[in-house]
């Protein structure tokens, strides 16, 4: 069918109407999707909780990079954010002879603000690893490194004093995974975990305290 000059004119100039239109309600409803986005997941508003520090370890919370708090054991503190926020928390680390601190398997660990719902607890399950800690005390005359193996990795985490005619030896490690190949080692002949040993293989390193994860192992001389 053929179309008069009139009714191809009339065409023309109808096709921007129904383009603007189409355009002006695919902007609304763009504009709709945008003010929903607390439905498709994007965190909105404030969070109020309460963190709690259940590690033997003091632990730094960090907010958008920028320490926010320090809590030590048992310690607890009422904190309000954006939902959005970057929250970081990571535990203190023990110092060496020297005054260096000694790395042990705890990291920077990211929470996520917009899932805490009343409160959030630092405890030594972190995702589905369990961590532990150890305070041990050593009852020989013999000053001896503490390692912690992995089966693969020697992590040297501690120099162990020898006991003195008063009360004997003690230290207190980091944190490190708990593993079916996890064993706590005592160095007898050197203080940077290397040469012979003795050692609490992982059959040993049970009954962690409930959330804290610490154990209480002695070094007693043979008979």
């Amino acid at each position: 069918m053929f179309r008069t000059e009139k009714e191809a004119h009339t065409l023309r100039v109808a096709a921007p109407r129904t383009f603007v239109s189409l355009s002006l309600a695919l902007l609304a409803l763009l504009d709709g999707c945008g003010s929903d986005s607390a439905m498709l997941g994007v965190p909105t508003g404030k969070v109020t909780f309460l963190a709690v520090n259940n590690l033997i370890a003091p632990v730094t919370i960090s907010v958008d990079g920028s320490p926010y708090v320090i809590l030590s054991n048992g310690r607890t503190t009422q904190i309000t954010l954006p939902a959005s926020t970057q929250l970081t928390w990571t535990s203190a680390k023990p110092a060496d002879a020297e005054g260096q601190m000694i790395p042990d398997e705890i990291g920077v660990e990211h929470v996520d603000v917009g899932s805490i719902s009343g409160t959030f607890a630092i405890t030594n399950v972190i995702g589905n690893q369990t961590y532990f800690t150890a305070r041990i005390f050593n009852f020989t005359n013999l000053r001896v490194s503490i390692g912690v193996s992995d089966g693969t990795k020697v992590w040297c985490a501690a120099v162990l004093p020898a006991a003195t005619q008063t009360a004997p030896g003690f230290t207190l490690i980091g944190y490190y995974r708990l593993l079916s190949t996890t064993d706590l080692r005592a160095y007898t002949t050197t203080t940077n975990c290397t040469g012979s040993f003795v050692s609490w293989p992982s059959s040993q390193l049970t009954g962690l305290e409930p959330k804290s994860g610490m154990l209480t192992l002695s070094l007693e001389p043979t008979s």
